[in-house]
């Protein structure tokens, strides 16, 4: 159909031909690399790879890298050439061409495509600018594309090649045209299907679909060279309207659209990935579950128990360094939460409520002043952290309190509080403290007893929070345990200071008196 098409728009136009293969020889090595080929005209051409070099004809036209993209590909010739014979051996070695990839970075690749490709069609046929054939126009562009839309898949894109042209064109459709070196040609010229060839001048613009642009040195394109789909060989010829490439956007979207499917593949890949793993996780997990579901609410539990029994153990050591190093503060502290508990939790409340302003204020108005700059430094780490002391000392000297008071009951567990130790009837307060918590976890060992176990957490967070305002309070009321809050009269004290009298020296002065008197029983009386 192309060639049919072609004879009608250009009479007397010649055709191009493929010589016919008589013979081969294909031989390959570690280091070399060659194939002979002769022409039923007696033609012959051999291409040689050997030791970096390449070889047409025995002339060295480049060299390679062994291993390289080139040689690579040209083994992959040489590998479908050996069942090859003939015709279809001509084929193949006509249609193949060098990749886009290895043709930008050597120019021996594109020497070679052009050697092969020179050999194997006959230049008889190719069409030359003297000759009167050459010469075909087309007034109508639209014309020109439904009459060649038809002779293959890729001149879809003729029209957008022909945009912006003049009407009239020199059209050559499946044929090798060359124009000769000290010829002109007037016009736009366009080639589908086919090479074209230049070496004299082309005086307007150049079209070449699907087929190759060779440029040589002498030749000359005074207009824009447009290819789609088509190779270009340019030895140092000169292009004054510049080069484009009419399918450049299309294949930087199809690039595009490829990396996009390649991305969303490895995405399903990764996908599908974890869903699998996340199963098989899930799957050891359910199966663990339902292994250590009866045994979880008895762990979580005894954990409870434990966790309390560990707090209660570092508090007590924390209070033990309180009451060898500030015993006396800490008694003072003591005295006071437990003979005015009530106003001891009211200012602790008001203190607890102020820390944040005072210290926010207490910041601003250092930082206001140059000298007070250091000192903001230190106050405000150091600031939260006194507060924080504060309320774990008169925490422990309620706790220490709570000891005394179980040391003096008479729960039966309470026998091991003595108050001669301090450090046992601290941990004895602690241990009472924290007693709602503890009773709490072991309940909710029982899922049906959830209503009585938070109940416990509940009287434990209340009995803690009351016990923290009460000792803080007590803490700033004290200043710390430097001052004692009470001087009055004490019951205690008063007793053993009258048990103290020396009752025989008493009743011997009376004795004496009595003896004066005239009545022996009124002195006694007296006495």
């Amino acid at each position: 159909m192309t060639l049919g098409l072609a004879a009608l728009a250009f009479p007397s136009a010649g055709q191009a031909q493929l010589r016919e293969i008589v013979s081969k020889s294909v031989s390959a090595s570690s280091s070399a690399t060659t194939l002979g080929l002769e022409f039923a005209d007696e033609g012959t051409l051999e291409i040689s790879f050997e030791n970096g070099t390449v070889y047409v004809d025995g002339d060295a036209v480049g060299t390679y890298q062994p291993g390289d993209e080139l040689d690579i590909a040209w083994r992959e010739v040489l590998g479908d050439a050996m069942a090859l014979e003939n015709g279809p051996l001509t084929e193949m070695l006509a249609e193949w061409t060098v990749s886009t990839d290895i043709a930008a970075t050597s120019g021996v690749a594109v020497a070679l495509d052009a050697a092969l490709q020179d050999a194997l069609r006959d230049v008889g046929v190719l069409v030359s600018a003297d000759d009167p054939s050459f010469e075909g126009s087309f007034e109508d562009r639209s014309t020109l594309v439904r009459a060649l839309i038809g002779s293959a898949s890729r001149l879809g894109v003729l029209e957008e090649a022909l945009a912006g042209l003049d009407s009239e064109f020199r059209v050559h459709v499946g044929e090798d045209v060359v124009v000769p070196e000290g010829s002109v040609v007037e016009g736009t010229m366009v080639v589908i299907e086919g090479s074209l060839r230049i070496e004299g001048e082309v005086r307007g613009d150049v079209v070449v679909v699907g087929g190759a642009l060779d440029l040589r040195d002498s030749g000359v394109i005074d207009g824009e060279a447009r290819v789609a789909d088509a190779r270009i060989l340019r030895n140092a010829g000169e292009i004054r309207g510049g080069l484009v490439d009419v399918l450049a956007e299309e294949r930087d979207v199809e690039a595009e659209l490829r990396d996009r499917i390649r991305e969303e593949i490895r995405e399903e890949i990764r996908s599908d990935l974890r869903n699998e793993i996340r199963n098989v996780t899930r799957g050891h997990d359910d199966q663990s579950f339902s292994i250590m579901s009866p045994l979880r609410p008895l762990i979580r539990g005894v954990g409870g128990v434990l966790e309390k029994l560990i707090l209660v153990f570092v508090l007590g050591l924390v209070g033990a360094g309180f009451l060898a190093f500030a015993g006396e503060n800490m008694d003072t502290i003591a005295e006071t939460a437990r003979k005015a508990p009530g106003r001891a939790a009211m200012v602790g409340f008001a203190g607890s409520f102020l820390l944040i302003p005072v210290w926010i204020l207490g910041t601003v108005a250092l930082a206001i002043s140059i000298i007070g700059i250091p000192v903001a430094i230190a106050w405000l780490p150091l600031f939260p952290l006194a507060a924080a002391l504060a309320a774990l000392l008169g925490y422990l000297a309620v706790a220490r309190n709570a000891g005394e008071w179980l040391a003096d009951s008479s729960f039966p567990w309470t026998g091991w509080i003595r108050k001669s130790n301090p450090v046992f009837t601290l941990l004895g307060g602690l241990l009472g403290l924290t007693f709602a918590f503890m009773v709490g976890h072991v309940v909710s060992i029982a899922p049906f007893l959830g209503v009585f176990s938070g109940l416990l957490f509940a009287i434990g967070s209340i009995i803690t929070f009351f016990a923290m305002q009460i000792g803080f309070g007590a803490v700033l009321l004290t200043r710390g345990g430097r001052r004692r809050e009470y001087h009055g009269f004490d019951p205690d004290a008063a007793w053993d200071a009258a048990m103290s009298v020396d009752v025989d020296d008493d009743f011997a002065g009376a004795s004496s008196t009595g003896s004066t008197g005239a009545d022996g029983g009124e002195d006694v009386h007296d006495a």
